[in-house]
């Protein structure tokens, strides 16, 4: 089996490929070389497509955040090449899901492992792909809910600014989300200190995915 890229297609309204994106459609991108494999997805108030996911590099996975222009073509305005990768921890790196901000910023939720367990993982950009220094004082937060196995999947917005990011925690894995404040600081204000942990069945409860509902309730 040969190695996996970053794909997008776009389609018309009525289904068939829409062939002013990329000549045909359709669009892939070696990120690195080795594996690659995209889990998010935004588009931008330009109408710029943002892919988030994961790449191999040197052994294991890393951040992987890929833009495009709204023809589909790789945007070299954003990391000089369309295409930026992190290195959160000396192990895996996941990303899976990806937010815009209405000031540009791209805020990409997953996980990262530390060596002997996974944390929440948090990085926020600036909109030509760099760092943002003001979110947790280098770009990059992490969050334990246990000393076991804590994943991120799916990152929300709230209207004040406010990023909440579900996922599972645990060995029996349960429900798990917290809430940010706009400078990457867990906002102890949101559940029991940060963090809120909910148990549904006997056996594994996961978040795949959350929503924001207008009067700011999350699901």
């Amino acid at each position: 089996m040969g190695n996996r890229d970053f794909a997008v297609a776009r389609y018309t309204n009525d289904g068939s490929l829409d062939s002013t994106f990329s000549g045909d459609g359709l669009q892939t991108t070696n990120v690195s070389g080795l594996s690659d494999q995209a889990s998010g997805l935004a588009i931008q108030t330009d109408g710029k497509i943002v892919l988030a996911g994961s790449t191999t590099i040197e052994g294991s996975s890393d951040f992987a955040v890929v833009r495009y222009q709204t023809n589909g073509s790789l945007d070299t305005t954003f990391g000089g090449d369309g295409i930026v990768t992190t290195a959160i921890m000396a192990a895996n790196d996941v990303g899976r899901s990806v937010v815009i901000q209405p000031d540009g910023k791209i805020v990409v939720a997953g996980y990262s492992d530390n060596g002997a367990s996974n944390d929440f993982a948090v990085v926020r950009y600036l909109s030509n792909g760099s760092l943002d220094t003001t979110f947790s004082e280098d770009g990059i937060k992490l969050i334990s809910f246990s000393s076991v196995d804590d994943q991120g999947y799916s990152v929300g917005l709230q209207f004040d600014g406010k990023i909440v990011v579900g996922g599972y925690t645990g060995v029996t894995h349960r429900f798990a989300v917290t809430r940010l404040t706009t400078d990457g600081e867990v906002d102890i204000t949101f559940a029991t200190l940060g963090k809120a942990i909910l148990g549904i069945g006997n056996v594994d409860d996961i978040a795949y995915a959350l929503a924001i509902q207008p009067d700011g309730r999350i699901v």
